[in-house]
């Protein structure tokens, strides 16, 4: 299952006319790689929940069921149910025909992965739990204050920290993937709130959730800050250019754009200057402006 459901509210005017999953992430919808990831490991079918401009995700999912030859079930969501929620109503409808099965995976649609999910998947099989967590010993000074998981030493999953910190805590970053046996939606109340407050309790209580450690890049896009700086991060792993244009947008000759990402029909005119960046679509960068360590959208700089 991926979640692709959420409004985004923390990418500000970036989602208000897309949903997060469908904004380009080094050319490519992020959704689409996540569904290229999953079916590189192995993954025929996939359920996805939608909730906000689902009409913009909609063309994503066709590409993929004709491109990469997915079937993707949609679990559509009337209020916006979280990722328990979502999980619990997509089960529902969809229970016996793909969550029963056997062991399944749960994406973030707004996280993307380099880790090598079909060691996880062995790793998985070989452990014999009821669910993996992908993690990361270190997420980053972005994610200072988060929750960690609190493993053992074997791996097994003890507990969470507790919110804030500096970042240097115990503990591992949750980099947005699970595989779960069909035997720990038992656990599942599906209530409005996260799975690391509903799945993931019950698991940690009977012993049965562990973490796969990866040092592996991840991406995930939460704000616009973390978006750009992922987007620097895939540049440096050579997955995309430094600078990310949309095909549509139009820089003039003295312009200049370095280091940002310009989404759909973004103009820069003559002598502007855009630097680490991320301007939204439609917008114009008029002459002579210098934007730099911002996000530009309503006609003006905002610091990111």
């Amino acid at each position: 299952m991926v979640f692709a459901a959420g409004k985004g509210e923390r990418m500000g005017p970036l989602t208000e006319h897309r949903a997060k999953p469908a904004l380009p992430f080094c050319g490519l919808p992020l959704l689409t790689r996540v569904l290229r990831g999953l079916r590189k490991s192995g993954v025929r079918e996939v359920v996805v929940n939608l909730h906000h401009l689902p009409e913009t995700v909609e063309p994503v999912l066709r590409e993929a069921e004709v491109e990469d030859r997915l079937t993707i079930h949609r679990s559509f969501e009337a209020e916006l149910l979280g990722t328990s929620g979502g999980l619990s109503c997509a089960v529902e409808r969809f229970g016996d025909s793909v969550f029963r099965r056997g062991p399944f995976w749960i994406v973030n649609g707004d996280t993307l992965t380099m880790a090598d999910l079909g060691a996880m998947a062995a790793y998985h099989a070989e452990h014999g739990g009821e669910a993996t967590l992908l993690a990361v010993a270190d997420p980053g000074p972005a994610f200072a204050g988060e929750r960690r998981l609190a493993t053992a030493e074997d791996g097994t999953i003890t507990g969470l920290t507790p919110p804030g910190g500096d970042g240097s805590m115990d503990g591992f970053g949750f980099a947005g993937v699970w595989i779960v046996e069909p035997s720990a939606l038992r656990l599942l109340r599906g209530g409005p709130g996260g799975l690391s407050g509903d799945l993931l309790p019950g698991l940690i209580e009977a012993g049965t959730a562990r973490v796969f450690p990866t040092d592996a890049p991840w991406f995930e896009i939460g704000t616009p800050r973390r978006y750009l700086e992922a987007c620097f991060a895939a540049a440096e792993i050579g997955l995309c250019p430094a600078d990310f244009v949309s095909p549509d947008c139009v820089v003039d000759f003295f312009a200049r754009v370095r280091h940002s990402v310009l989404l759909d029909g973004v103009r820069v005119e003559e002598g502007a200057r855009v630097e680490r960046s991320v301007v939204a679509a439609g917008e114009v960068v008029p002459a002579g402006a210098v934007v730099r360590d911002a996000l530009f959208t309503g006609g003006a700089a905002h610091v990111l």
